[in-house]
């Protein structure tokens, strides 16, 4: 529902995973970034040596995303397409 109601349209989407267990799917799909908002989500992102975004609009604070590994905290969603574009500069 989310992603609908922002316009953005999926590559692929898998469930039932969690945590570290996300490593797998972000392996099999060659994610280099993953975002998340809890910090399942972060761990999953770092075993599988994906850089970890975390948005601290979910269940997990700020401080709790950065003690869990995060790469980078986002306030919310609407700050990931400027992240994303400096991430990508060369």
């Amino acid at each position: 529902l989310h992603l609908e109601h922002l316009g953005i349209e999926p590559d692929v989407v898998v469930g039932d995973l969690w945590a570290e267990a996300k490593a797998a799917a972000l392996r099999e799909h060659g994610a280099s970034v993953y975002v998340g908002d809890h910090t399942g989500d972060v761990r999953g992102a770092r075993t599988a040596q994906a850089y970890a975004v975390a948005v601290a609009t979910g269940p997990c604070d700020e401080r709790e995303l950065r003690e869990a590994g995060a790469d980078v905290v986002l306030p919310d969603l609407t700050a990931f397409p400027a992240w994303l574009t400096g991430h990508h500069r060369p």
